[in-house]
């Protein structure tokens, strides 16, 4: 969407009663990335597709497996979701798992080393287990409470709790890539998150997020 001619990434919820609007819920973001851009044109197929039904698998399986990714980061182990192998994840547009097209420098410019190209191309589970989300002190509340079988999704709000208390992260089992530095301080982030499901596995995420003051408020408590 645009406001005031300028791109935007809107998540909206709404909660029907009776024919009637009951609760409205949207989050915003407004600072978008040239480089995430082309991700936003047209809608991931993934995430509009009807699962045929021997794909579909009950709605409490399909919540576990959403939750279980917040428990991956919390505790860099990738292992503990059911990503497929196909798993991709987006961040406001952002490719941010499983790139394998050429790239430019990073955003200070500088030319991206052998070892951030093979931490960009790993996975959904593969990059976790890296440690590379090991910033991140928690993620609640997680407000997975949108559940659609017939699509495979899963939707949420949750709140991404950033202590600032990590400088480095020590990354783990990539050649060439032993620690990236941290630079902010104390900070939240409210997420908006759609994982698609199918056959029990994650197959595909996307995120958006902004960010907010430390131990900030969803607003809904």
């Amino acid at each position: 969407m645009k406001e005031f001619d300028k791109p935007i990434i809107l998540a909206l919820r709404l909660k029907v009663e009776d024919r009637k609007i009951t609760e409205v819920e949207h989050v915003v973001v407004r600072s978008l990335r040239e480089g995430g851009m082309a991700n936003l044109v047209t809608p991931r197929p993934g995430l509009l597709e009807t699962i045929p039904q021997s794909e579909r698998v009950p709605r409490d399986q399909m919540f576990k497996a959403a939750d279980s990714y917040f428990d991956a980061i919390e505790q860099s182990n990738g292992n503990l979701a059911p990503f497929a192998d196909d798993c991709v994840r987006h961040e406001n547009g952002m490719q941010t798992t499983s790139n394998t097209s050429p790239v430019q420098p990073d955003s200070n410019g500088t030319p991206m080393t052998p070892g951030r190209l093979k931490l960009r191309a790993m996975g959904c589970r593969d990059a976790i287990n890296t440690h590379i989300l090991s910033y991140i002190t928690k993620i609640q509340p997680r407000r997975l409470i949108v559940i659609d079988e017939e699509k495979g999704l899963v939707f949420g709000f949750p709140m991404f709790v950033h202590r600032g208390n990590v400088r480095q992260i020590k990354i783990v089992g990539v050649e060439g890539v032993d620690t990236i530095p941290m630079n902010f301080g104390p900070i939240d982030l409210q997420a908006a998150e759609i994982f698609a499901i199918r056959n029990g596995k994650i197959h595909e995420i996307e995120a958006l997020g902004y960010l907010l003051p430390y131990n900030a408020k969803t607003g809904w408590e």
